[in-house]
């Protein structure tokens, strides 16, 4: 068993209900593939660097997690199914990581747009 970070982006046209559902489904499969949940966070609405899936914003969780390696591909299949998830991604960490104490702070990317054209 390794700790590990999960970032979920899901879209933004979820209503809370379907983030709700979402998320117990999420939180199901991790238990069955052996993981063990340690922490979700709901870091909001946050705008994409670039549009994913003709999407310009998304839907950030965090999720921090004791899980088997070996199930890492089960656990990225399972992600790779969910229409609703526009990007996904499992990190290892150091086993006594604890995850961010807040959510990271919004970056503007409007600034730089005028730089690169």
């Amino acid at each position: 068993m390794g700790r590990y970070e999960n970032i979920v982006v899901i879209s933004p046209d979820c209503t809370k209900e379907e983030e709700e559902e979402l998320l117990k489904r999420i939180r199901a499969n991790l238990e069955k593939f052996g993981s063990t949940i340690l922490r979700i966070d709901d870091w909001a609405v946050r705008k994409l660097a670039y549009p994913i899936k003709k999407k310009e914003k998304g839907h950030y969780f965090f999720l921090l997690l004791d899980a088997d390696e070996a199930n890492m591909a089960n656990i990225n299949k399972f992600y790779k199914t969910l229409d609703t998830v526009l990007r996904h991604m499992l990190v290892r960490v150091d086993d006594k990581e604890k995850g961010l104490e807040k959510p990271p702070d919004h970056v503007v990317f409007d600034e730089l747009e005028g730089e690169f054209s």
